[in-house]
């Protein structure tokens, strides 16, 4: 049942289209003026209205103004018409309109508007609730971040305990009971390592943005990843156009350089080929980290940046959603970008000023 407000000032019409709009269920709350009805007419008080243009004194388009710009409801407004031309349903729309029936107005015609103008407000109020959802969520992350410090400390403080008494324990065990607790200390290693992911997407960033060499501080990230065991057996390639910068924040931006680079040798199992390229089209920075593993399903490109989404099977997903939140935070966005062939290319683009360069320099590591 949705409650609809009617004004028409010909008490015979009034009557026949309520008659045709409770018998659908519908609460009509019916007036032959404005001022008759407009204690109802307040954003949320209803859900739809049907109003005669041509009426003395306050007509439809004063009623639609009052309604859509002063009281600003978003609630649909329809308009009877005796004389529809292209000029008044023009304007009409042009002033926030929902629709407008022409005369003579038959049930058939006014319940299928209803219809659709109830569908339109049913979507804008599931828009909202989302919207108020999604703020939610963002306010309690919010409330996490700002406390991620002391969370972090009171959390890692008994987890470094329990890790140096295991530790010692394990000093005075044999062999065998020593693996039992090597095998503990790893999972601490990876509940901690969590920990600090979850905070780290949690917490609000503060940029420390400069003038940042991108070829050396891929050089860098890639001199680092190249020496973790998962990449023992991947050859990695770097192209960036010599004397490439970007405005960034080195340390942000290297970890997502680093994650990536990391993700390519996990997605290869350890044995395989990872391209780095940057170059500067137009005003901006172009990244992308090219592997030549499996690949990313393209029904997964968007899951996979969501927070806890992952298909490792020790994978938290935070990895790629702290990607995301710091590139976002730079104004710039990444991607899963289509490449021919098999494998996954993450591209990062960013906005604003990098040097323009005049050469490429590759180097094989």
């Amino acid at each position: 049942m949705a409650r609809i407000v009617l004004i028409d000032d010909e008490a015979r019409l009034l009557q026949t289209l309520a008659r045709f709009l409770e018998n659908q269920g519908h609460q009509v709350f019916r007036g032959a003026s404005f001022a008759a009805v407009a204690e109802h007419l307040q954003p949320g008080g209803f859900e739809m209205l049907i109003t005669d243009i041509v009426m003395p004194e306050f007509d439809g388009m004063k009623v639609l103004r009052e309604v859509v710009e002063v009281r600003r409801c978003l609630e649909p407004v329809v308009l009877i018409t005796g004389e529809p031309n292209l000029e008044t349903a023009s304007e009409a729309v042009r002033r926030g309109a929902f629709d407008y029936i022409s005369k003579p107005v038959t049930k058939d015609k006014l319940l299928e508007t209803v219809s659709r103008g109830l569908r339109h407000v049913q979507l804008l109020r599931e828009r909202d609730q989302a919207r108020q959802t999604e703020l939610q969520v963002l306010k309690n992350l919010a409330m996490i971040g700002e406390s991620a410090s002391v969370l972090s400390h009171e959390i890692r403080t008994p987890i470094t305990s329990l890790r140096h008494a295991l530790r010692a324990v394990g000093e005075k065990l044999g062999v065998e009971d020593r693996v039992l607790v090597e095998e503990l200390l790893v999972n601490l290693g990876k509940i901690e390592q969590m920990l600090g992911q979850t905070l780290s997407l949690a917490k609000p960033l503060r940029l420390h943005v400069q003038p940042t060499d991108v070829g050396a501080l891929v050089a860098g990230c890639v001199r680092d990843v190249t020496r973790l065991p998962i990449m023992a057996g991947m050859s990695v390639e770097v192209r960036i156009d010599e004397g490439l910068t970007a405005n960034v924040d080195p340390g942000l931006f290297g970890e997502v350089l680093t994650n990536l680079l990391r993700n390519a040798g996990e997605a290869c199992h350890g044995n395989g080929h990872v391209e780095v390229t940057a170059s500067q089209p137009g005003d901006g920075v172009v990244l992308e980290v090219v592997d030549d593993g499996p690949g990313v399903p393209s029904n997964r490109r968007e899951e996979i940046f969501k927070p806890f989404h992952s298909s490792k099977q020790y994978g938290t997903g935070i990895g790629l959603a702290f990607c995301r939140k710091v590139i976002e935070t730079h104004g710039g966005r990444i991607t899963v970008a289509e490449r021919p062939g098999s494998g996954a290319c993450f591209r990062v683009e960013l906005n604003g000023s990098a040097a323009k360069s005049e050469n490429c320099t590759e180097t094989n590591q």
